[in-house]
């Protein structure tokens, strides 16, 4: 396993162009030519305030903490992106996912790139190791008898040796015995130990068998101290040193070694001794397309309900496929997609699919706006409900042409049993109410739309833009991003009469602050004089708050 101050990280352009060009797609943890270190831990772009500084107390915790969350990062993508494929994808080599000794590789939706996923051998082995069965099983052993039952005796005549005057002689007969070992083989202790601690580190103890917890502590009695911990600062070096004893004198003194016990070696080996399995870039774990994780970051964001985002929600780009409320299960449906293009009749329409599409008005539906409730017989004979206003206060402020049009219809009484008000409308008259207010809320909902692309890009690239600069591609990436930005916008103006669009591209940078909107910075004022003149915005994302709502679906996958 790594020492975490023997990885360099590579987080700033700097570090980037000095080491790799402008080469900045990767994103993990491969080997390193650089003295005193073991490996570089590449970090997602816009990391530059990210704390990795030894000789600052909290570093150390911080830098541990954020390894684990992208091993989480990474595992979460892959289960995604496995389940995202149908089983003939999952079996083609080259426009699904193949798996190999070293992780798993597949051509992205823009087919584009093959996107590499390495397996850090060391944490996989120890995780996909637990096995219960193989636990009882080096608990519990059958081993041979040296006594003779004379009364199965005809069954290994086959194998005596026969003797002068009729004399046999039988060496030994497989008898089956029970033997029950007192106390758990200290192979299997060693091994729930190292699989309960890091658990812990990726937060998952509560998914930790509770037979897991008991070795455990057995080993912490018989071999390390009260505090010992495998992953704390102060310990960690100790800690590993008395793991790799402990294992030496387990691989000496066992004699008998059968399929069961070289499992849970195996993964104590790997994790111990540093064996790990590297593809021919020496990648040890990671993804050298780390923007198809971002982009899926910032969508499961905007899409998850309890973030507020997906009320407002008119499009997505999902799956690869552009999707509308009426797929997301929302109301009120759309009766145009501006993004649909049909070319020539008898061909499937193609879409332009742009990450995410919102309204910005808050109020998309009459019952967040207005409440009724059928009354009995009225004076009049006529079927009426009392009515009611929802956040008046706000309405008045935010829509008055809906407190106008209320007061219009609404009738009022005096209440002879409270001494108030009451306010009740003829069906009719709710009727029309509804109905003039749906077609209004409709078009106040469409009047004002923002238009985002997630852009897994550096603050730099925006600031030193240039339409006519070309890359070693001989491309100009946010070129193109603009272009392709002012469509989108010019598509929803042509179809949604009177609507005003703004756009924004989402990029990555690193906050502690882990409030999404007061995390959002408005970098605009910071680009180019030429990106200007496209008025989109740069926004910077906080990555660690996507990151803390990704993870969270690993528990549900």
């Amino acid at each position: 396993m790594f020492d975490l101050k023997k990885i360099k990280f590579i987080k700033t352009d700097a570090d980037r162009q000095n080491l790799n060009g402008k080469n900045y797609s990767f994103v993990g943890l491969q080997k390193t030519a650089i003295e005193g270190y073991e490996a570089e831990f590449w970090l997602p772009l816009g990391f530059d305030d990210f704390e990795t500084d030894e000789n600052n107390p909290t570093s150390f915790d911080r830098v541990k903490n954020f390894f684990f969350k992208m091993y989480r990062t990474f595992q979460t993508y892959k289960v995604r992106k496995l389940n995202q494929l149908t089983e003939e994808e999952k079996t083609k080599d080259r426009d699904g996912v193949f798996e190999f000794e070293n992780g798993f590789s597949f051509v992205n939706e823009n087919n584009e790139q093959v996107v590499f996923y390495g397996k850090l051998n060391a944490l996989d082995k120890i995780l996909e190791g637990y096995d219960e069965l193989r636990i009882s099983s080096l608990e519990k052993k059958q081993v041979r008898s040296h006594e003779i039952d004379y009364s199965k005796i005809h069954r290994y005549m086959h194998q005596a040796i026969y003797l002068d005057d009729d004399v046999i002689y039988l060496d030994e007969m497989n008898i089956a015995k029970s033997v029950l070992i007192k106390e758990s083989p200290p192979i299997i202790q060693l091994f729930c130990f190292i699989y309960t601690e890091i658990k812990k580190e990726l937060e998952e103890l509560d998914s930790v068998p509770n037979k897991a917890f008991e070795l455990t502590d057995l080993f912490k009695d018989n071999y390390l101290q009260p505090d010992s911990s495998l992953f704390a600062e102060d310990t960690f070096a100790d800690t590993i040193n008395i793991l790799k004893n402990v294992f030496e004198e387990i691989d000496s003194k066992t004699t008998y070694k059968d399929e069961d016990f070289w499992h849970f070696y195996d993964a104590i080996e790997a994790f111990l001794m540093g064996e790990r399995l590297e593809d021919d870039k020496g990648v040890y774990f990671g993804i050298n397309n780390f923007y198809d994780i971002w982009e899926d970051m910032c969508q499961t964001y905007m899409l998850k309900p309890e973030n507020g985002y997906l009320p407002q929600v008119l499009f997505a780009d999902v799956k690869g496929e552009l999707v509308t409320r009426k797929d997301l299960g929302l109301q009120p449906e759309l009766a145009v997609n501006p993004f649909k293009m049909e070319i020539n009749r008898g061909f499937a329409p193609r879409f332009l699919k742009p990450d995410s599409v919102l309204s910005n008005k808050i109020y998309n539906y009459i019952d967040d706006l207005f409440q009724h409730k059928q009354l009995p017989n009225l004076k009049q004979g006529k079927v009426a409900y009392g009515v009611g206003l929802l956040n008046f206060q706000d309405l008045r402020n935010t829509q008055p042409y809906i407190i106008e049009l209320f007061q219009k219809f609404v009738q009022v009484e005096d209440n002879y049993t409270t001494g108030g008000k009451f306010k009740f409308m003829f069906e009719d008259d709710l009727i029309q109410f509804q109905k003039i207010v749906k077609t209004w809320l409709h078009s106040e909902w469409l009047k004002s739309i923002k238009i985002i692309d997630y852009k897994y890009m550096r603050q730099s690239d925006y600031q030193i833009y240039n339409s006519n600069a070309i890359d070693e591609k001989e491309e100009n990436k946010i070129k193109e991003d603009i272009h392709k930005q002012l469509i989108y916008e010019w598509a929803v103006q042509k179809n949604f009469e009177n609507s005003e669009t703004t756009s924004e591209f989402w990029i990555p940078y690193y906050s502690d602050n882990l409030d999404f909107e007061t995390s959002r910075l408005d970098i605009t004022n910071f680009t180019s004089n030429e990106f200007k003149q496209s008025q989109i915005k740069v926004v910077k994302i906080n990555f660690k708050t996507l990151q803390e709502n990704y993870v969270k679906l690993s528990n549900a996958l």
